[in-house]
């Protein structure tokens, strides 16, 4: 599977209200990640994050810790989005993004196609309690765009430090000028100084990170409580009227922050080696596949191959001893682990990509419903102490999973994919995957995106399965009627839409979507660092069409045994069934139930599952109190029946 950590993904195709049929890239409405931490934030309880003391130097991030929100010890506020998927090439794992989307992970409630506010970074407070120095100096580096959306010119990232007198003094910023290549910072003191920086042809200027070094050292900003923030001016798109489509914009990525004494202007030079790309799966085509399919699959799928990229950020050679370990998270075979050996000398600024052959396969329980394993590299510095402070970066992670699906893509949407224009309205899309083994496709997840106004929700869909003819999809053999898409909450973006009727399937098939009557888009997540646009077709004029975009329509086709979570269902279908309320939610030891129509609970049975269909509790209920002590954090289903009614299934999160 083709990798687009190289590739530059479009993110906008802007249209006019009666555009033609075509297919559409969008950003994101809503940032489910960034949602998901704020609420991970609230329901955890943290205690007042009130500074006792101030920072002391050296204050050093690479976003290389934590995905989310940035390092609480050192950082104030949770607007910027941590990542390892929105830039191009960064120094380091890990970059902070500048985006639309606030806190909370939805627009900025004051965005507008104007210039707004956006997001900002503030620092802790920091001991420059060092009158007189001239020694200080803070450095960092910036990307506009990436893999994300360009600036435009009216955006802005700019650079504020607090003096004595705890007023906020603007001393850098930067404008870039995608159309004509040209980025414009201008620095703020007692002249004002403007440094431009022209790409061309071989130079994308939104694929470079830019280092900025400037010095603090007017006595006003030398003591003891001294904070610096970066901040954001973004803009909507004009097109934004178009409500499925409005989405977040204009993205600049913040790596390598240093701010410390015993410096100079020329101090420009990080003493460090990196991993600068995720590591990935071992799996050739698929992120995950169901477990019950692995022993058919491994000869098809197990690379015999494991690919690290890491880079010298240092003007030295420098050569590292190279390690891996395949943990099995479940416990059942341990860690595996293997060397990759003293590395190549590494010239000086450079980055290497190193690949080592491996003869492992995954052990397979055929007793299990599910496997967890974490693979890792990292380096073995223990010869080269100088470089402790940044040991955070040496290691890199992936979990392979696998459950009862398969999946193309990583789990996080940085775009929006749909049909969208006139000549739409019955457009389908359809995405091409092959089962290894002969089993019953009982469901298919979607990501669906939280776009403007909730207008994905004001229109229904049909969701098919297709027969492949000639690499194409073929016949429908399967369709489910008249679903809604529906937004999950944060800790659970796919939507699940079961089955009414088990269908076999083996070989190559193709899942997707059919629009009903509207020119305007299904905003699907897209994931841009996974290729497999060879996989997904689209038809609005009664031909197949491969896409053009680079990427992974988020899409999952469920196996196996029956799943009992009932999703998507159009509201008139609801409408058919007895409904319930559950308290608290999010729960810890006990969830209590109400039912309407003063139903008591006799003669009930209640199930318990999470979203991979396990089932969990399968008991007669006797009281509106239900015990789920034994419940781990996560999320769950609670579905009731009897022999004469039918009822909803409610979701409920549980938190230790």
């Amino acid at each position: 599977m083709k990798k687009a950590s190289k590739y530059i993904v479009p993110l906008f195709l802007f249209f006019a209200l009666q555009t033609q049929a075509q297919e559409a890239l969008v950003g994101l409405q809503q940032n489910p990640r960034i949602k998901a931490s704020h609420i991970n934030k609230i329901n955890s309880k943290q205690k007042n994050n009130t500074q006792k003391s101030a920072v002391e130097l050296p204050f050093i991030d690479d976003f290389a810790q934590s995905i989310g929100f940035a390092d609480s010890s050192l950082w104030l506020d949770n607007y910027v989005f941590v990542n390892q998927t929105y830039a191009y090439s960064p120094l380091s794992i890990g970059v902070a993004t500048f985006d639309a989307i606030d806190g909370t992970g939805n627009i900025h409630s004051n965005a507008s196609s104007f210039a707004f506010g956006a997001d900002t970074l503030t620092s802790k407070k920091i001991n420059l309690d060092y009158p007189g120095n001239n020694t200080i100096y803070l450095s960092f580096y910036y990307q506009p765009g990436g893999l994300g959306d360009t600036p435009e010119t009216k955006d802005t990232l700019l650079l504020e430090f607090l003096n004595s007198d705890t007023i906020w003094v603007k001393k850098w910023h930067v404008v870039f000028n995608a159309t004509d290549s040209i980025l414009t910072e201008k620095y703020f003191g007692n002249d004002t100084i403007t440094e431009t920086f022209n790409g061309d042809t071989i130079t994308d200027l939104k694929k470079v990170f830019q280092q900025v070094i400037l010095p603090i050292d007017d006595d006003k900003f030398l003591y003891n409580n001294f904070q610096f923030r970066f901040r954001n001016f973004a803009s909507l798109s004009t097109s934004s009227s178009i409500e499925s489509k409005a989405s977040n914009s204009d993205h600049w990525h913040l790596d390598f922050v240093i701010l410390d004494k015993d410096r100079n202007i020329n101090d420009t030079i990080i003493n460090d080696i990196a991993f600068s790309d995720p590591i990935g799966s071992l799996l050739e085509n698929y992120e995950s596949i169901p477990w019950s399919h692995y022993n058919r699959a491994l000869a098809y799928e197990m690379r015999d191959s494991i690919s690290i990229t890491y880079r010298n950020l240092n003007n030295d050679v420098k050569n590292v001893d190279r390690e891996f370990e395949i943990e099995d998270l479940n416990g059942a075979s341990g860690i595996y682990p293997f060397t990759g050996e003293s590395g190549d000398n590494i010239p000086p600024f450079t980055t290497e990509t190193y690949t080592r052959y491996i003869d492992y396969i995954f052990p397979y329980d055929p007793n299990s419903d599910s496997a967890l394993f974490e693979i890792r590299s990292f380096f073995d510095l223990k010869s080269n102490l100088v470089e402790e402070p940044y040991r955070w970066n040496d290691t890199t992670r992936f979990l392979q999973k696998f459950y009862n699906y398969y999946a193309y893509d990583d789990g996080t949407a940085e775009n929006g994919y749909g049909i969208i224009g006139e000549g739409s309205e019955r457009a389908m899309v359809a995405m091409k995957f092959n089962s290894y083994k002969d089993d019953t496709l009982r469901a298919v997840q979607i990501f669906f995106n939280s776009v403007l106004n909730d207008a994905n929700q004001s229109n229904t869909f049909r969701l098919h399965i297709w027969k492949e003819s000639a690499g194409e999809p073929g016949s429908i053999v399967y369709t489910l009627e008249s679903q809604k898409p529906q937004n999950e909450d944060e800790l659970n973006e796919f939507t699940t839409f079961v089955l009414d009727t088990a269908l076999a399937l083996d070989g190559t098939f193709f899942i997707g979507w059919q629009k009903n009557n509207t020119p305007d888009m299904l905003n699907v997540g897209f994931d841009v660092n996974q290729v497999n646009n060879d996989k997904l077709y689209y038809n609005f004029a009664g031909t197949w069409v491969k896409s053009k975009f680079e990427g992974t329509v988020m899409i999952r086709p469920l196996f196996g045994e029956k799943i009992n979570i009932s999703t998507g269902i159009d509201k008139s279908v609801f409408d058919q069934f007895v409904d319930f309320k559950i308290y608290p939610n999010p729960a810890n030891n006990y969830i209590h139930v109400t039912f309407s129509d003063q139903l008591e609970p006799n003669n009930l049975t209640y199930t318990i599952f999470d979203i991979y269909g396990k089932v969990y509790k399968n008991e007669n209920i006797s009281q509106k109190t239900i015990d789920i002590s034994n419940l781990n954090s996560g999320i769950y289903f609670i579905r009731f029946s009897n022999s004469t009614q039918n009822f909803t299934t409610k979701k409920f999160v549980v938190i230790r």
